[in-house]
């Protein structure tokens, strides 16, 4: 398995998805968002893949973060975001990030961590992924 540590949180790579850990306290912006992109991409060796977000801790992410990671020209081979939540900061985040930034590839938060990977799984062999 592939794994590298951020100041903002973990990521790693076991074949099927992209995990990200986010740390409590992160603050993403451009090139936060821009470094997970670059990172994820060439876990999955530039090849279309499936991302996992637990985030399960108080965190932000600025407009323009938002506005990278939503972008597909930033993120053309992402086509599947699963986000695990257990907070009503985090929750707001996620909803505000789906309805107002309109990402390109499939989006939704989940409280249950395997309903969150079932659902990435699924949606991975549909896009021709796993």
């Amino acid at each position: 398995m592939q794994h590298v540590e951020f100041p903002y949180g973990t990521m790693s790579y076991n074949g099927h998805m992209v995990i990200l850990t986010i740390k409590e306290g992160a603050v993403f912006d451009v090139a936060e968002c821009r470094e997970m992109i670059t990172t994820a991409t060439r876990f999955a060796g530039n090849k279309p893949y499936v991302l996992l977000s637990d985030a399960r801790v108080y965190f932000s992410i600025t407009p323009e973060g938002r506005k990278v990671t939503a972008d597909k020209n930033e993120a053309p081979l992402l086509k599947a975001n699963a986000v695990i939540i257990n907070n009503l900061p985090a929750r707001l985040i996620a909803n505000f990030f789906g309805k107002f930034n309109k990402p390109h590839f499939q989006f939704k938060v989940f409280t249950n961590e395997q309903k969150a990977v079932d659902w990435l799984m699924a949606t991975g062999r549909v896009c021709g992924i796993n």
